[in-house]
């Protein structure tokens, strides 16, 4: 399955506000996959489909993670719309027929991010926080982010920023995301292959 027919699946599935924001994912992915000399179609493909659950309540993705073994953590059972990228990482081989474990990863992870996201993971997770239709950032936001040297670089800033915006809200950071925090701050760098 090729770009273009996955995103009129996509497209017949989101509401018109989400599938605004998946092309406005698809925008930065394709620019970080140039940039960073990974294969565009496959960046373009993973942030279309980033959000395909989202039309499912969490009581129904909780559901559907505990019927088909899928692994959570603990805070993604607390608070069950977090498992949007866990479900859409179980459709996305079964739907495209493209078994790249990159890109379930890469979809898997992009809520709460990884240390095992991989670079595809660190592309969506950066494009699906700052895209332009994001109102939480500002332009200057952006160019800090998308003006770090590296994709490790990006994904930690975007942690920071989380973990200071946990932080004003009284929201506990999420363990995992933590764990990825520690692992980049410690030189860790993401799988590309």
């Amino acid at each position: 399955m090729d770009y273009i027919t996955l995103e009129k699946i996509v497209r017949d599935v989101e509401k018109p506000s989400r599938f605004e924001h998946s092309l406005g994912v698809v925008e930065v992915s394709e620019v970080l996959a140039k940039r960073f000399r990974l294969d565009c179609e496959l960046a373009k493909m993973i942030a279309v489909f980033h959000d395909y659950a989202r039309y499912m309540d969490g009581d129904e993705m909780l559901r559907f993670c505990r019927k088909h073994d899928i692994e959570m953590v603990p805070e993604e059972e607390e608070s069950p719309m977090l498992l949007h990228g866990a479900v859409a990482a179980w459709y996305f081989p079964r739907i495209t027929n493209n078994w790249d474990e990159r890109a379930v990863k890469a979809i898997r992870h992009h809520t709460l991010a990884s240390a095992h996201m991989g670079a595809y993971g660190a592309v969506l997770y950066v494009a699906d926080y700052s895209e332009k239709g994001r109102r939480h950032l500002d332009d200057n936001d952006r160019l800090v982010i998308w003006g770090k040297p590296n994709l490790e670089k990006m994904v930690l800033e975007v942690l920071t920023r989380e973990e200071d915006y946990s932080f004003t809200v009284s929201r506990r950071f999420a363990s995992v995301s933590q764990e990825c925090k520690e692992y980049l701050e410690s030189g860790g760098l993401f799988e590309r292959s």
